[in-house]
């Protein structure tokens, strides 16, 4: 069986920046040191940071003894690509980890970041040979640079793209999304709702007294999108669009599922909703603790996937995660052994287009 981590992280490096492009020179982030610890937009707490038009955001990640120098930052992909192979993952699909909640005051600025990311890792992960994919980014306030730059991502080999539950201050069944569903049917590209944000009006909410937002914090955008796409019915406007919904776990679903398909047959949208998640195309990734058998009893077999958020060390990370559901199919377990391989193989391999 091959193994697909459907949710991987680069924490970005200062090699990211030899991609800005010339004309994108003035909106170049720069490195700064600060005396003391300190918190900053989405900072986790520490020394070093990226100041991005005006605003600061940690760098560097949470601190873990896990990864090997050069694995989380790509700087070493030869060593990346050995740690999969002893964990027995073939492929990884790669997210960022700064672009998950960056937003910015200019467009200009969001434009010269994601464009040198882009560029970064297309060639950060051609020499993989295909063990190494990755998520492009687009500018949802600059569709057309967006339309081009996805394009070209794909050629590169990108097989997703990402967007937040907010993408600015709008959920993302606001028609402004709408022209980037359609370029992800016609490059035949998912689109990919990780947890974070775009709000600054969400931002701005302090929502946990210990800071520890990626709790529930950080994962209610997710939910809210999930929501606004199912009610807004904006999966049969694209009838090939593919959506997931990645690291918000997966127990949601169910109460999810159970509030939507009230509000759509009680205001008369839809009658159709028994197969919710197969009739809009939705996918979602699992944790391996959770009670996966009953979310595929919502889901079906066919729209859960697995990733470890190697990269990171919070409270989603967990690196042998394909490994725990696979015990889980084992004598006495819970699971069914088709049900594994198809969240660890053949859903994300539909999913991602691979």
């Amino acid at each position: 069986m091959t193994v697909i981590d459907a949710d991987t992280h680069v924490v970005e490096g200062p090699a990211i920046w030899d991609f800005v492009r010339p004309e994108d020179e003035a909106f170049r982030p720069l490195s700064v040191t600060s005396e003391r610890e300190s918190r900053h937009a989405y900072s986790s707490g520490g020394r070093e940071f990226w100041m991005i038009d005006g605003f600061l955001y940690g760098r560097g990640g949470q601190p873990s003894a896990v990864y090997a120098e050069g694995t989380r930052d790509l700087g070493n992909t030869a060593a990346r690509v050995a740690d999969m192979d002893r964990y027995g993952h073939d492929v990884q699909v790669i997210y960022p980890s700064l672009f998950l909640n960056l937003w910015t005051r200019t467009v200009a600025a969001e434009r010269a970041a994601t464009r040198a990311y882009n560029a970064w890792m297309a060639e950060t992960c051609r020499p993989t040979k295909g063990r190494l994919r990755w998520v492009a980014l687009p500018v949802v306030r600059d569709i057309e640079s967006s339309l081009v730059e996805l394009k070209t991502a794909k050629e590169n080999g990108a097989c997703g793209i990402q967007l937040r539950g907010y993408e600015g201050d709008v959920t993302l069944d606001d028609p402004s999304v709408e022209p980037l569903f359609a370029a992800a049917c016609d490059l035949d590209m998912p689109i990919c709702i990780h947890i974070g944000n775009g709000s600054p009006a969400y931002a701005s909410i302090k929502n946990a007294r210990t800071g520890l937002r990626n709790v529930l914090g950080n994962s209610m955008p997710t939910l809210i999108a999930f929501a606004a796409l199912t009610l807004a019915q904006v999966p049969k406007k694209f009838p090939k669009l593919r959506i997931g919904f990645i690291e918000a776990a997966s127990e949601w679903v169910p109460f999810a599922v159970h509030r939507c398909r009230k509000a759509l047959k009680h205001y008369g949208i839809s009658d159709s909703t028994d197969k919710l998640f197969a009739d809009n195309r939705f996918f979602v990734t699992c944790e391996a603790q959770e009670d996966v058998a009953a979310v595929a009893r919502v889901t079906g077999p066919d729209a859960l996937l697995v990733g470890t958020d190697y990269g990171h060390a919070d409270t989603s990370t967990e690196l042998e995660a394909p490994r725990l559901l696979k015990e889980r199919s084992g004598n006495n377990g819970d699971l069914d052994h088709e049900l594994v391989r198809r969240i660890c193989d053949d859903n994300p391999r539909r999913f991602y287009g691979l």
